[in-house]
């Protein structure tokens, strides 16, 4: 992640370095040329710190096939304030002989009720000392029309519930990508197998 915000913050200097460039060349006040530098050192060095304090923020997006389950939480929804839910994992991912890989990773998933009951039994399973290996793979046709069944039948309670429709901003945080994609996506969880060792030499 580092890497990534060293290369953004690059991208910021050189767009900055180049319009300070034609700037100077424009034929225009010293006043508005200076003005100009100073607000553009400024927004970089804005967007450098706003930048760095989001790399705690759970991502979103499809997960890897295997990974280690390190933790979940389940945040119900909450029909008196409109927050759909989520399920966060904490989530490490896992090469062919079965080793973690990279770094520890948090991805926030949409919620539904039989992700949250597996996260659930998974943290138990954490919790008794028994690691958990994660599998992602695609919902078939069955499982993507009973989750879009289930999903449409709880907007509309809510919605006869509270009177009232979803706003243009809910609207448009329903139908993020990352959101449809990890929607899109099954989970399966079982105890961690052991690392694949090499064979012995005789």
């Amino acid at each position: 992640m580092l890497p990534s915000v060293l290369a953004l913050s690059a991208a910021y200097v050189f767009m900055a370095v180049l319009l300070l460039v034609m700037a100077l060349k424009a034929p225009m006040d010293w006043r508005w040329k200076a003005s100009m530098i100073v607000i553009a050192t400024f927004f970089f060095i804005h967007s450098f710190f706003h930048i760095k304090a989001l790399l705690g923020w759970p991502g979103a997006g499809p997960l890897p096939e295997r990974f280690q389950l390190l933790w979940a939480r389940v945040v119900e929804p909450d029909q008196r304030s409109g927050e759909p839910g989520a399920v966060f994992w904490w989530i490490e991912e896992m090469d062919e002989n079965n080793v973690p890989v990279g770094v520890p990773r948090s991805f926030q998933l949409p919620y539904r009720k039989a992700l949250a009951e597996q996260s659930m039994k998974a943290r138990e399973e954490i919790m008794q000392g028994n690691p958990q290996e994660g599998q992602a793979g695609a919902l078939d046709q069955d499982q993507k029309q009973g989750e879009q069944t289930g999903a449409g039948e709880q907007d509309v309670n809510a919605r006869n519930k509270e009177g009232a429709t979803l706003a243009d901003g809910d609207m448009a945080q329903r139908l993020d990508l990352d959101g449809v994609q990890q929607s899109q996506q099954m989970f399966e969880f079982r105890r961690m197998p052991s690392p694949l060792l090499p064979p012995k030499r005789p």
